[in-house]
């Protein structure tokens, strides 16, 4: 998704960071958009600054080391940014014409896949840091349950209606697709930075897909 950075900005980060001067908000925000660009290891307080328009010492002035900062940038962003970017992935599912559950795994898994590729360092700035921060995962796992309950039990029940779906629970069926999505990315993004034959992939994941969910 493209508009990543605009979501970033439409973030009332003031209801997250509240005592923050504007400085120190832009701070964040200019974190937030190199973190997600280019890593965290591969970011210093220099760039950061420099992208913010102010001076080292202001980025220090609130957060005395880096991983400080990413956290007070990670937990907003897991919690209001992320969120928004599924919701409109969602918005977008449900304008295509998808009438047979095979074609519903076809565009989530290529989409979804073609997504994380496309922001494969901020993909592993967030499974790092959710390793140690299990906290961050309720976080977003909360805010997704939300989302998924209420936007795409409609879709999934109408696959069911058809006969094509296994009669699970819609959440049972979201997170045995995000499992299986997950597997194939994470060590094509954690372990390795060679570029994901994505066509392929999707292939094979939509099939092994199938066998598992179709009724």
């Amino acid at each position: 998704m493209s508009n990543t950075e605009t979501m970033i900005d439409d973030v009332q980060h003031e209801k997250v960071v509240a005592p923050l001067s504007k400085k120190q908000q832009s701070v964040l925000k200019a974190s937030l958009v190199l973190f997600s660009k280019v890593g965290y290891d591969r970011t210093s307080t220099y760039e950061i600054a420099k992208l913010a328009g102010v001076s080292e010492g202001t980025v220090f002035s609130q957060f005395k080391t880096k991983n400080q900062l990413l956290h007070a940038v990670l937990e907003p962003f897991i919690g209001e940014v992320l969120p928004l970017v599924a919701s409109d992935f969602v918005n977008q599912l449900q304008t295509e014409s998808l009438p047979h559950f095979v074609d519903f795994l076809n565009y989530i898994v290529h989409d979804r896949m073609s997504f994380v590729m496309g922001h494969r360092s901020e993909f592993k700035i967030f499974v790092q840091e959710m390793g140690r921060n299990p906290q961050l995962l309720i976080m977003l796992t909360s805010r997704l349950n939300t989302l998924i309950n209420h936007r795409l039990s409609d879709m999934l029940q109408d696959y069911q209606n058809k006969g094509e779906l296994i009669e699970w629970d819609p959440m049972r069926i979201s997170r045995y697709i995000v499992s299986v999505i997950l597997g194939y990315l994470l060590p094509n993004t954690l372990m390795s930075d060679e570029p994901l034959d994505i066509e392929q992939q999707t292939q094979e994941c939509v099939a092994f897909l199938m066998r598992g969910l179709s009724a």
